[in-house]
């Protein structure tokens, strides 16, 4: 009998659907069970939807290891995007953002130097659909409950197809279990929304209504399935797809590559859209965290897990030699101590000078930071203590303290043994801890996939596009509210729209909306082209490197990374060329 084959080198299935790391992740392993096997029981059927999740959820993160392909491995989207820069090594920051895409056969198992490799999504998509039409099977599952794990998986692939839609434009679907040497033409724009729309309507269908325990928090609901449609419907209506003429010409296939024409009525339709999430919560205990306390708020939005802001979160941690692509990528530290002993290496970064730009004083003034000549670092220090609540929950300034875990040796600069190591220059502006408000002794996090912040924002930069001033600032001024500062109250459609799209940066800043929001704004040459700088540090007498603030002299701006390229094709993603070369689909145009 065939044995299932969905399992890859270097996932292993302790994947965490649990409200906090410990629930969900330790249900069984499917590895070596045949189909038959594995939906025998509910208890073995279990292991099977959390290797859904783990696959499907893991779009845009680097969960894997130093095997090819890259997904995309030694980077973020943060990097790829220019808002953290890397100042050591990794092929994203060597090749992508220096060099911009190709689709180099030799290269990255075909995919080139790209931010996702193509054929993983249809291995992932296959799973969600093998639990589809295996889950009747179950003898120990009521009806109800086979229904519900239905809804997830429709959920499960609708978001994959909407990340692919992000990434390639229209792609071929999917509507069943394909043996491994299937193919499938591409589809228009508009055939790939609809079909993602169709599976975000039926998965609210089947889990209307649905609460679930506190030992299955983590696994969809009715909100995430309007959510995911929501996000859907905005990149839609963004300039990308919205639109008669495509960023490149395609010929025959420009429906692959937007939906061609523009129609306002597609903001409206995302209006609706998130009106129906923020209903959605409202009804359901989610909402943005306000209780007038600006850096507590934030922090725990998006630090502390399953808070009632968060709709969906990625809750799987690799196991094994060494961190996890999450762990090594996004850790506030270039060489941290993992629980248990041992040391994992993480690499040199930290946020740019342009994405420190986007960040304001706390009292909404403009920060003026110095120039290129040398300054005291006592001025670093001044000017970082006066930033904005939502800089201090997301970032570690060198030789203070955190502000998000003040108090916790673990995080103290002046404890040698915390995981916090010193400076060694060329590290960044500032480095990213938003993910670890308050943590204790916690070293893991769970990437937020889906915050009800989102919505606000979508609301406003629709409303703006619909040229409702009222109805936009209304929205946009929530979010600022919450993070303590002053009400927008420019109404200038341009204007207001800059406005939007910085809050979008501050609030979203390391969460994977930057780069996609550049491409799909059509702002690539604005928000991601160009050379992107840093602070540099001299240290006192002969240190070489720096903790407390007596150990620093003086910084400067300096220039961290290479230039980064920005090219037309870019707005959309390389396919992977070894799936090109089969004669199937069309590589996008530039490629």
């Amino acid at each position: 009998m065939e044995k299932i084959k969905y399992l890859f080198a270097g996932i292993l299935l302790t994947v965490g659907l649990g409200a906090c790391m410990d629930d969900f992740i330790e249900k069984p392993s499917v590895t070596g069970l045949t189909v038959e096997e594995v939906f025998s029981s509910a208890k073995n059927a279990e292991g099977a939807i959390a290797l859904a999740y783990s696959y499907n959820l893991s779009s845009g993160l680097p969960v894997y290891s130093w095997t090819p392909p890259y997904l995309p491995y030694e980077a973020t989207e943060a990097i790829m995007g220019g808002e953290d820069v890397d100042s050591s090594w990794g092929y994203m920051k060597d090749n992508l953002v220096s060099s911009g895409m190709s689709a180099a056969d030799n290269y990255n198992e075909g995919a080139g130097l790209s931010d996702d490799y193509f054929p993983y999504n249809y291995k992932y998509i296959r799973h969600a659909f093998l639990v589809i039409e295996n889950i009747h099977k179950v003898p120990d599952m009521s009806a109800k409950e086979k229904d519900i794990v239905v809804g997830e998986m429709k959920g499960l692939i609708a978001f994959r197809y909407l990340e692919m839609l992000k990434r390639y434009g229209g792609v071929p679907l999917v509507k069943k279990v394909l043996t491994m040497v299937d193919t499938a033409e591409r589809t228009s724009v508009q055939e790939t929304l609809d079909y993602i729309i169709e599976l975000c309507n039926e998965s609210a269908e089947s889990l209307n209504g649905v609460r679930w325990s506190s030992d299955w928090t983590g696994r969809l609901t009715k909100g995430v399935a309007l959510a995911i449609k929501a996000e859907a419907l905005m990149y839609a209506a963004r300039p990308l797809f919205n639109t008669d003429t495509p960023y490149l010409p395609y010929g025959k296939d420009n429906d692959k590559i937007c939906l061609g024409n523009y129609k306002k009525e597609r903001w409206q339709d995302a209006i609706d859209a998130n009106l129906a999430v923020l209903e959605w919560g409202a009804q359901n205990d989610y909402e943005l965290i306000d209780t007038d306390h600006p850096f507590e708020d934030y922090g725990t939005a998006v630090g502390v897990p399953c808070n009632r802001e968060i709709l969906l979160a990625y809750k799987h941690q690799g196991v094994g030699q060494g961190p996890s692509g999450l762990y090594k990528n996004y850790c506030p530290n270039p060489l941290y101590i993992r629980t248990g002993g041992g040391t994992a290496l993480c690499e040199y970064r930290g946020m740019s000078y342009e994405m420190l730009l986007n960040f304001r004083k706390a009292d909404g003034g403009e920060q003026n930071w110095a120039g290129t000549g040398e300054r005291p670092y006592q001025e670093y220090y001044d000017k970082m203590q006066e930033m904005e609540p939502r800089f201090k929950a997301s970032a570690f300034a060198y030789g203070i303290n955190p502000w998000n875990n003040e108090g916790n040796n673990n995080w103290s600069i002046t404890n040698p043994a915390s995981w916090l190591k010193a400076n060694k220059n060329k590290q960044g502006c500032a480095r990213n801890i938003k993910f670890w408000y308050n943590t204790g002794t916690r070293e893991w996090f769970e990437f937020p996939i889906y915050r009800m912040a989102e919505f606000y924002l979508n609301l406003a930069e629709a409303y703006n596009e619909l040229k409702q001033s009222e109805n936009a600032l209304n929205y946009l001024n929530i979010i600022r509210d919450r993070a303590g500062l002053p009400d927008e109250t420019i109404a200038d459609y341009d204007l207001l729209k800059k406005s939007i799209q910085r809050e979008w940066a501050v609030e979203f800043y390391n969460e994977n909306q930057y780069y996609p929001h550049a491409r799909h704004w059509k702002l690539g040459d604005e928000m991601v082209a160009g050379t992107k700088h840093i602070f540099t540090f001299k240290f006192a007498g002969t240190l070489t490197d720096a903790r407390t603030p007596e150990d620093f002299v003086s910084y400067r701006l300096d220039e961290a990374a290479k230039t980064y390229v920005w090219l037309q094709k870019m707005y959309l993603s390389p396919i992977t060329l070894s799936e090109v070369n089969k004669g199937y689909i069309r590589q996008n145009p530039g490629y």
